[in-house]
């Protein structure tokens, strides 16, 4: 039994639904199926009742969801505990999120645990605010809709590439009557339709509503602009407008929406990219270059040697 099928079963009970589950995730869903029916097999049981595309755990699964939830804690434990016994980490670290946030808490929260000294300053950042002339953040967490293979440069900061995810439509059946079996909608199809937007005003943030339906082959009619994805995604729940968000912001969001659906667009060419970016190594200071490996870790990514 391996510790990851452990959080991913622990994942999927958060919310009863293999798609969901793997999103959050950042794993396929395939992967995800195959990592519960391995550990199904290695227990010998049953965890879950399967009812078309949900799942709802059963008697065995809530039994073994108890002791899994305490073994995950006391391991946290156990690695906190070590690590304080070795070194402390201690300060505070500034992090300004120009991405959808609750995306990223896991991660954060992960980190504050296991240092419990070091104090996270996290700042949502909204479109059009600026930075105070002096305040020089620690890590700029950001994304993109670009295809290139790097984050957006800058000679005072350094990029790493965390993740990426599909754009996923948000709407309501009010303003898009679609069968309830639907879950795909053609990007090109959408062209009578008025769009929310979050202007881009800042090298840290991009929204690729205009240049995904460019792609698609039409100019987007965008009567509603705001700067919160909360705001985009009400407005597309009222039917005011359609929203067209990165996925982990549509699968969070659609319990906070009642009415609100989202589909995947076939058509869409772009991929949302998630990145950090953190100052150079020389102006960083220990429990910040602690933090920068845990990330990079957390999310799969390679150690970085660069200055």
């Amino acid at each position: 039994m391996e510790l990851y099928q452990i959080r991913y079963f622990l994942e999927l009970n958060k919310y009863q639904h293999m798609s969901v589950a793997a999103d959050l995730l950042h794993i396929s869903q395939p992967a995800l199926s195959r990592s519960i029916a391995a550990l199904e097999k290695e227990l010998g049981i049953q965890l879950y009742d399967r009812v078309g595309k949900h799942i709802r755990l059963n008697k065995n699964g809530e039994r073994f969801a108890v002791y899994a939830e305490k073994a995950c804690r006391m391991l946290e434990l156990g690695v906190q505990s070590a690590k304080d016994t070795r070194y402390e980490i201690s300060g505070t670290l500034s992090v300004l999120n120009y991405f959808y946030g609750p995306a990223m808490t896991g991660c954060l929260a992960s980190y504050a645990r296991l240092n419990p000294y070091v104090n996270l300053r996290l700042s949502q950042f909204f479109l059009g605010q600026n930075l105070k002339g002096g305040e020089k953040p620690d890590f700029i967490i950001c994304s993109s809709g670009q295809e290139a293979d790097s984050g957006p440069q800058n000679q005072f900061w350094v990029w790493a590439p965390l993740f990426e995810e599909d754009y996923l439509l948000a709407a309501s059946e009010t303003l898009l009557p679609l069968p309830p079996e639907q879950e795909s909608v053609m990007l090109a199809e959408l062209e009578p339709y008025p769009f929310a937007v979050m202007p881009q005003t800042s090298i840290f943030f991009q929204d690729a509503t205009f240049s995904l339906c460019h792609d698609a082959g039409f100019y987007a009619r965008a009567p509603y602009h705001t700067d919160t994805y909360g705001m985009k995604l009400d407005l597309a729940a009222q039917g005011a407008a359609l929203a067209i968000v990165p996925e982990s912001c549509a699968a969070r969001g659609r319990p906070a929406f009642p009415g609100l659906r989202t589909y995947r667009m076939p058509d869409c060419r772009r991929r949302c990219r998630v990145g950090i970016f953190r100052q150079k190594k020389a102006l960083m200071t220990e429990s910040a270059l602690d933090f920068w490996d845990y990330v990079l870790d957390y999310y799969g990514r390679p150690a970085d040697a660069r200055e």
